[in-house]
């Protein structure tokens, strides 16, 4: 009988570890996020697995991992299986911190890679849509980005002379846009396929130049003062809300650069106050608002949700084209969308 008690109990543990899909992963996190499409334009972290040997995009949330950049990290996750049904912009898996086993300071010099670069110039002709950016992986030798319309990817080889480069065909997505849009994008593929170029950098300036030295493509690394006057200069409507992306109304953001002060629109009630940024992140305060009944409980929920992340000192925010991202830890929690 104990025998009997004893297969009866590991048979349950078995389909207890079968029904929820629950197992322990040892993750390796590079030091830099990229930006990647998901549901939406953002920024994806750097995952290795524990036998991989290649890098690759991570496009989910570790619950309780606050990844800091400009570390390394070897973690031990769990992962767990979602239940059904599954939302359709969500993962089938869910990921839980369990240990960090070590985080290493890595101290890269500063350059072309893993930094968002915009397009400014394109065969002798500005270009001051910021619709086209690339970035550079040199450990995956991969230039990634927008062209103009569409999300891209083309794979490159290093050649023997210094700061040369060969590129191969690019793919991506097959959206369709405006006639200014697609043209670009028609001319930046062009300028991109399958040629070979020598890198110069000067300041913030990237130059893919021609083996006969005539500069075909220019790129900007943004600085924090081009950042900040890109969202100043802009209106933000709120798109998406701890993953859920809908119509929030009213809701907006609105920032005054020079006299550094916040406003905007919860949804329900109007809203103002001030604010300091330090590199990649936020911090708002002497926050006041209107004080209007909200109509329904989206509205309330909205506003609530809302004003809690706008105050939380942990803020950190990107710009991912035409978005304005705030993430707590390393969820994404509010997305705004350029609006005129």
């Amino acid at each position: 009988m104990k025998r009997f008690k004893s297969m009866y109990v590991f048979v349950v543990v078995l389909l207890s570890t079968f029904t929820y899909g629950q197992e322990n992963l040892k993750m390796f996190v590079k030091e830099s996020k990229v930006p990647c499409t998901g549901v939406a334009p953002m920024e994806c972290l750097q995952v290795k697995y524990d036998k991989d040997k290649d890098w690759q995009l991570f496009y989910d949330h570790i619950e309780g991992f606050n990844f800091e950049k400009g570390n390394r990290y070897e973690i031990m996750v769990t992962r767990t299986k979602r239940p059904e049904p599954i939302p359709a912009d969500a993962s089938a898996y869910q990921y839980k911190l369990k240990s960090v086993i070590s985080k290493t300071p890595v101290n890269t010099e500063k350059g072309i890679y893993n930094t968002k670069m915009i397009l400014t110039q394109l065969n002798g002709k500005k270009i001051n849509s910021g619709k086209a950016f690339i970035t550079i992986n040199d450990e995956t030798g991969t230039i990634s980005g927008k062209n103009g319309c569409n999300n891209f990817n083309v794979k490159y080889t290093k050649l023997s002379a210094k700061n040369q480069i060969k590129t191969d065909s690019p793919f991506g997505t097959l959206m369709a846009c405006n006639d200014e849009s697609m043209k670009l994008e028609g001319e930046f593929t062009k300028a991109i396929k399958n040629k070979t170029f020598k890198i110069v950098k000067k300041n913030n300036k990237v130059q893919f130049k021609s083996v006969k030295n005539k500069t075909i493509m220019e790129f900007s690394i943004p600085t924090q003062s081009d950042l900040w006057s890109f969202i100043g200069k802009n209106n933000w409507k709120l798109i998406m809300l701890e993953n859920v992306g809908q119509d929030y109304g009213r809701a907006s953001i609105k920032f005054d650069i020079a006299e550094k002060r916040v406003s905007g629109n919860t949804g329900c009630n109007n809203f103002s106050g001030t604010y300091s940024n330090t590199d990649d992140h936020v911090v708002f305060s002497q926050m006041k608002t209107t004080l209007m009944a909200c109509i329904g409980d989206d509205s309330n929920k909205t506003e609530q949700k809302m004003l809690s992340f706008l105050n939380n000192k942990d803020l950190r925010f990107d710009v991912a084209d035409q978005t304005l991202n705030f993430y707590l830890d390393d969820k994404l929690v509010m997305m705004f969308g350029v609006t005129k």
